[in-house]
């Protein structure tokens, strides 16, 4: 007699960045902060040998904030599969304008909204990015080299939003960036997602020991279920054993604090399931087993 049983929420892969592809069970696509290839300044922290040509579909653009390193591959995305583009309202037309995308493709969002779309109900809160002193006419100088205008990735740093995706069938994803924001207090009780997809709590350049820390005593207080770490390529590329050891650490101090929550490290481009699973426990197995490939 079968002693597993699963049933699949969705499949994703993690590409870069906060970019993942997300095929839902209804056949929609999915695609955040598009930035997975390039042959500019940031190249150098894409993965190796991926394109364009590896992704057969994009239904959604969904956007947390609009800097370049957010918004690189979305001219390709729209050339190739003509999606919808979801971002907050102050910034879409500016989008419109830099990646030449027909009116009629955008979706302007706001804070604190619901959206239905096909396959996933989007609920959206307010953002935050990192803190930085560059006034606005600084910004060109700085952002020059990256993709999109100096209006757009001064936008990036003053629009975010965080959002939960909510599949048809129930599963809950988390999307937010490196703050907080009020999101442990807003997303308590049955508005507590199961999978969390953060930003590490330092920028993607800076290593720092105590991240791993940072990172895990915020995951303890949200005391969620699975939560898998996002841009952190600049430590994948130049020190991958840093990286590494994060991720190892951050699970310790959870195990440390009693908390049945997990950090699931993804290999950028690799396929995932998202499941629900009945497993039948083995005597002397703990409820926190690592089964081959998954984590439970």
């Amino acid at each position: 007699m079968n002693q597993s049983f699963s049933s699949s929420a969705f499949q994703f892969r993690w590409l870069n960045g906060q970019c993942f592809e997300i095929k839902l069970n209804n056949g929609k696509t999915i695609i955040t902060d598009p930035w997975f290839s390039g042959t500019d300044s940031l190249s150098r922290v894409c993965p190796n040998r991926f394109s364009i040509e590896d992704i057969d579909a994009c239904d959604y653009i969904l956007l947390n904030h609009t800097h370049g390193d957010h918004t690189a591959n979305i001219p390709e995305l729209v050339e190739k599969f003509h999606p919808i583009l979801i971002s907050h309202s102050a910034t879409i037309m500016e989008l419109a304008r830099n990646y030449h995308i027909p009116v009629t493709s955008l979706y302007p969002i706001d804070y604190e909204g619901t959206y239905l779309l096909d396959g996933f109900t989007l609920d959206t809160y307010h953002g935050t990015h990192y803190p930085s002193k560059l006034a606005h006419q600084e910004f060109s100088e700085v952002f020059g080299k990256l993709p999109g205008s100096v209006e757009l990735n001064a936008m990036g740093s003053a629009f975010n939003v965080n959002y939960v995706i909510t599949t048809d069938q129930g599963m809950r994803v988390l999307f937010m960036g490196a703050n907080d924001d009020g999101m442990i207090e807003k997303l308590r009780g049955n508005k507590k997602p199961n999978l969390v997809l953060h930003n590490h709590t330092l920028p993607s350049s800076v290593k720092d020991k105590t991240v791993a820390k940072d990172f895990a005593e915020w995951f303890a207080r949200f005391d969620g279920q699975l939560m898998i770490p996002m841009h952190y390529e600049a430590w994948i590329t130049d020190d991958p054993e840093f990286a590494g050891q994060v991720m190892i650490d951050m699970d310790k101090i959870l195990e440390e604090k009693g908390k049945s929550g997990r950090v699931a490290p993804l290999v950028r481009t690799q396929w995932y399931s998202l499941d629900l699973c009945i497993n039948k426990i083995e005597t002397g197995v703990t409820n926190h087993s690592k089964r081959g490939d998954a984590i439970c």
